[in-house]
């Protein structure tokens, strides 16, 4: 771990390990043909003054990668006519109990280091006295079969996964110190081209009824007529499962708000604590979503009302595009203050993502899954939960040092 003089600026600028399938630009996913964008790959940036971790995932994470691709093309879209309000029937109702059924998002940990002839059942006698554990899933080599040296277990609750990061992190298993960290899922969807004279109460009723698991709804208001929204919103579920069984359901061609075909992605989680002593020291901001051409002067500009901005970071993208920049403020509670849920930024009318940016950790040598605190994403496909298909389950490693 860096010196604490030094965290405050170590930051990792790497754009992948914050946004997970967003659309680069929000107005565009609002068009009646949007199109998306990945986000933006590695880039460099030449301050003495700042250290960051350009390191790419490993093999491992790469071959993960690779399984989620096609786990999201294998799984089987909902063939029937989509109709936002009709009523649910038995069937319906059958699955969505199923769904409600699966632990919580949060309830699963990310445990690394282990030793190669660690088993699951090994995992499971270290797991089961801390709580009710639901699944253990030893992550193996596709063609060697041999163990990667980590593992997700998922518990029956939030609480029993905070419990087991206390008791298991910085343990010995066979000889070996173990590390134990959150693992988060997606449970978060982005919904474009909605219609924009809809109130949160219609747009509410038509998602409620797509699927189970609905817990917060953001609609973005227009903030020149309150009476409209923008035409696109944030829905965050009880769990991935029932996200991504209402997100297969609005990918259907035949479903349509109001006339209107949805563009239905992942939206990047919302910040969760890190209470890591790295993190406890950031003062800087990840912002996602930034116009063309928007000058470092207007971001200082927009930001500086909660403290003062030290220093603007837009690096260049792999085609010299930059949606995306970092905030560096004098002190921590400026930052604290500018994420916010209340806390809402527009630049030419266009809405950005602003998160905590994450610290950068020493790289590990040892093993095979690249640590670093902040959102990382190990989507890995496995049988669905329930008899689903799909990847209910899928993770983002959340390291705690």
């Amino acid at each position: 771990m860096a010196e604490s003089t030094e965290v405050e600026d170590r930051v990792d600028l790497e754009e992948d390990n914050y946004m997970e399938e967003m659309d680069d630009d929000v107005e565009e996913q609002v068009e009646e043909d949007p199109e998306e964008e990945g986000g933006d790959g590695n880039f460099e940036e030449n301050d003495d003054d700042e250290e960051y971790d350009h390191s790419k995932a490993g093999a491992s994470e790469k071959d993960q990668s690779a399984e989620a691709n096609r786990n999201d093309d294998d799984t089987p879209h909902v063939e029937e006519e989509e109709k936002p309000t009709a009523s649910v029937g038995e069937d319906e109702k059958d699955k969505h109990a199923q769904l409600l059924a699966l632990p919580p998002n949060g309830s699963e940990v990310f445990i690394g280091g282990l030793p190669k002839d660690a088993s699951e059942e090994d995992l499971r006698d270290l797991c089961e006295p801390i709580g009710d554990v639901f699944e253990v899933r030893l992550m193996k080599d596709k063609e060697s079969g041999e163990s990667k040296g980590f593992a997700f277990v998922s518990f029956r609750s939030k609480e029993f996964a905070k419990k087991a990061i206390d008791e298991l992190h910085s343990k010995e298993l066979k000889g070996k110190t173990i590390r134990c960290s959150l693992s988060e899922t997606k449970n978060r969807l982005f919904i474009g081209n909605v219609p924009k004279n809809w109130t949160e109460d219609e747009f509410r009723k038509v998602i409620e009824d797509v699927g189970p698991g609905v817990e917060t709804i953001e609609l973005i208001k227009d903030p020149q007529n309150p009476s409209r929204n923008r035409g696109f919103s944030f829905v965050l579920y009880y769990n991935n499962a029932c996200a991504d069984y209402s997100r297969q359901k609005m990918l259907n061609a035949n479903f349509k708000l109001d006339g209107n075909t949805p563009t239905i992605s992942w939206a990047d989680p919302k910040s969760t604590p890190d209470h890591s002593a790295a993190a406890s020291q950031v003062k800087a901001l990840y912002v996602k979503n930034i116009p063309d051409n928007t000058s470092t002067e207007k971001i200082k500009e927009l930001f500086q009302r909660h403290g003062e901005v030290t220093k603007v970071v837009m690096p260049p993208g792999k085609s010299g595009k930059r949606d995306f920049g970092f905030i560096h403020y004098a002190e921590r509670s400026s930052a604290l203050k500018a994420v916010k849920d209340t806390e809402k930024y527009e630049i030419d009318g266009q809405v950005l993502e602003v998160v905590l940016a994450k610290p950068q950790t020493d790289k590990k040598t040892e093993g095979t899954f690249p640590y670093s605190p902040g959102l990382v994403p190990t989507h890995l496909p496995h049988a669905g939960y329930g008899g689903f298909a799909g990847t209910p389950y899928g993770s983002v490693a959340h390291d705690i040092w």
